[in-house]
Parts: C-alpha cells; structure tokens; sequence
C-alpha cells in the first residue's frame, strides 16, 4: 500500500474486512446485583472509591490499586501480582491487547477478574476492604486471553490466539472452575500471539445473561451464542455482518439497546437484539470524524469513546428507541493527554500527507485506549497507554468533561510492543 494519509498513517493500521479498513483495538465493572462492602462507597455521588490499573507486564502482570477521592484525585494504594504474564500482539502500535474488558469486577460476586495474555491463564481476587486477596489462576482454555464476561456465576473468556475460541467458567469462592463442554470456536484461526488486527476484541453478556456477545475484526461480524441457565452455549452462533467496517467493542444502554464500535471509520452502530440472537439495525454508524474509534463506555445517560489516532473523546448520547446521536465539536468532547498531544497528532499527519512512504519513528499522541466511569456517572477515567498516564474527568450536565486529575505513579509506558492495558473504577 504506497499512499497513507492522516493518523492512519502515524499508527500503522490496515486491516481488510470485506474491503479495505482502519482498525485496532477495555474495561469495565459488571454492575449486576447488589453493592459489595468493599466498592459501595464507590457508588453514591460525593463519596471516594478506587481505581485498578492492570499493568499488562510481559514478565509479572499486575493490578495497580489508587484510592480515589471525592473529588477524583487518585492516590497510588499498592500493587497486586496475577502471578502470570501480559501479552503484546504483533506489529501494534500501542495497544497490546486490542480488546476491551480485559479486566473487570464483578460486583455481585465481590471479584475482580484480570487476563494474562502471554501466559494464557485468568486470575482472580476477591475484593475486600479495598484491598485484592486470594489471587487464584487458571488456564484460559486457548491462547492469548483478552476479554472477559460474566453473568452471575458464568465467566467466558474470549481467547484471541491460535484457534480463537470462547471457553466457560462457573465462579466460586475458590475461583473459577471450567465447564465441561464449553469451549465454542469462533471460525477464526490466528497465530498464537496474534497480530492485533486480526484477533477478535470483545465478548459480553447481554444484560438478561440469555446471550453471548462477540465482536470479530477480521471477519467483520457480531456473533451472538444463546446462552443457557448452566452456563452452555448454542452449538453455533448466530452471524450478523457488522453495518460499519472492523466492529470492535459494545455496551448495553439502560434500556438493553446494543452499541457497538467500529474502528475503520469511527462509527457507532446500535441495534435490538432479538430472543433468536438477530440484530436489527436502528442508527447506522454515526461516524465522529475522528480517528480509530475502538472503545465505549457509558457514564450515566452518557456514552465516550476514545479515539487513539485522533487522541480524543467522543461523547454519544441515546433516546428511549434507541437512536445514537454524537455530541461536541467535530466529534470531539476532550482532548486526552491535552492539546500537546493532540497537536502531535495533527504534526504527524502533516509530515505523512508531506511523505506519503516515510514510517513514523511512533505512533503520536497519548494513545487513549480503555475507559471507564464511576457507578453514579460522574466521573470518566481513560487509560492512554503511550502516555503512561490514567486521566480523570468529571462529567458536566451536558455531557461536557472537565480534567480533574492525571495520574502516572506506577503506571507504565508503552514500550517496544508492551504496554498497560485495562481498567476498573468504582
């Protein structure tokens, strides 16, 4: 491909999906059931609570604990060894999972879950008085764990190397526990550390727990398996085509409307998801204008993506039927690293549009990758990886976000291939 232009350039990203495509590839809590004692401060408005790092180290993976304050200053509070490795994808710019839900808390179960892609093992601990206790670690059943869904006692692990695959779990005190006969095929087959526009970034429960969600970039499709009260799977899925090119991350809003990322032309698609596992499309692929769009995350009655090329913030908004609408100016809600980084980003452009066939010494800007906001939606945390730095903002009653605090005690900077990578807050 002779002739790049814009941030497509600067980070290096091509991928084919039914055509020529933009992509790379987060985190979050699972809310359901009732608040433990250990995050329910978290959860009501002017009150603290934490956020959790995972270091995605290649050598010992860890979460990095911070104490968050009222106002959403954090402070670091300790470090907590997986006892297994992090991962880094092949030929990324920034982005060594390429996926979202890396890591994630389970609310109802008191747990945090973390993956370790390059050892392919899950780790998980209980969460208690603030603090992570009893790591235990089992085999992803694949290769290259990047994602993790949960519904009540049921774990799926989305594997995105090798034979990509889903694999179940049942959730204990003692941690997880394979389920016999679970493991589903995603029709995909990678190698074992995977190049990142290849490997599949997501899977999610639907919010009635009667479905399993996974996004695929190389084949551009929305796979939905029905999922039983044992935790099984249908023995295939049903396969929608994503509306928009490179699908990459979902949520859910209040009312169980699908949203889902798609990175090739910073687009959000929703749809209603049918008992059968169908889709139905209601607003096709609001675009931003930004660059590489592949993580979303609800605050309250608002939705941000991070865009990465573009190192900025989108902010979306959606009605009772379901219709997505963009906020902000040309897309953009905030910067993330601030205007250095993204006149860095606009720098590197220029010099691509100037020399078409000159590679970028690095990808420019802060790298804004997973995100992540308080229960009560007041304040939004983004994770930019090139940066090192985790930025807090709090949300305006328009949606607008203010810079509270950006924070890099402990926090890695992405480096040759490696790179932190997800994120938890309450």
């Amino acid at each position: 491909m002779r002739r790049r232009t814009g941030i497509a350039v600067a980070v290096g990203l091509v991928l084919t999906a039914g055509g020529v495509s933009t992509g790379i590839a987060s985190a979050h809590e699972n809310p359901a059931g009732k608040r433990s004692e250990a995050s329910k401060g978290g959860a009501d408005r002017g009150r603290g609570g934490m956020v959790f790092v995972q270091s995605n180290d290649p050598e010992h993976n860890s979460i990095l604990a911070f104490r968050r304050a009222a106002d959403g200053k954090l402070t670091a509070a300790g470090e907590y060894p997986t006892g297994g490795r992090g991962g880094a994808q092949k030929d990324n710019p920034f982005d060594p999972l390429a996926s979202q839900e890396s890591l994630v808390f389970d609310r109802r179960n008191n747990l945090m879950i973390a993956v370790n892609a390059g050892s392919n093992s899950v780790t998980t601990f209980r969460v208690r008085d603030d603090k992570l206790t009893h790591p235990r670690t089992v085999k992803s059943g694949g290769d290259f764990p990047v994602s993790i869904a949960v519904s009540g006692r049921t774990v799926y692990v989305l594997n995105a190397g090798g034979a990509t695959n889903v694999t179940g779990f049942r959730l204990s005190r003692d941690g997880l526990h394979p389920i016999a006969g679970s493991t589903r095929k995603l029709g995909i087959t990678n190698a074992a550390v995977p190049l990142f526009t290849d490997s599949p970034p997501q899977v999610g429960f639907s919010p009635d727990g009667r479905h399993l969600l996974v996004t695929t970039k190389s084949k551009n499709t929305i796979e939905v398996f029905a999922a039983a009260h044992d935790g099984r799977l249908s023995a295939k899925p049903v396969t929608t085509t994503s509306t928009g090119d490179v699908p990459f991350s979902f949520v859910f809003d209040q009312a169980g409307h699908l949203l889902v990322t798609e990175a090739a032309k910073s687009g959000v698609t929703s749809y209603s998801l049918r008992r059968n596992g169908t889709l139905d499309v209601i607003t096709p692929s609001v675009e931003s204008g930004q660059q590489v769009l592949c993580w979303i995350a609800r605050a309250g009655k608002f939705f941000y993506g991070t865009n990465p090329g573009s190192s900025t913030i989108s902010l979306y908004t959606v009605d009772g039927k379901g219709k997505v609408a963009i906020g902000g100016k040309d897309g953009v809600i905030a910067a993330a690293g601030g205007p250095e980084a993204v006149a860095e980003v606009a720098a590197a452009a220029a010099a691509a549009e100037q020399d078409p066939d000159a590679e970028p010494a690095k990808a420019p800007g802060a790298g804004p990758i997973d995100l992540a906001a308080t229960a009560d939606g007041a304040l939004l945390y983004v994770q930019n990886t090139l940066a090192g730095t985790v930025e807090g903002f709090r949300v305006g009653p328009n949606g607008e976000l203010t810079l509270v605090e950006t924070e890099n005690e402990g926090l890695p900077v992405f480096a040759d291939g490696s790179g932190m990578e997800g994120l938890v807050v309450w």
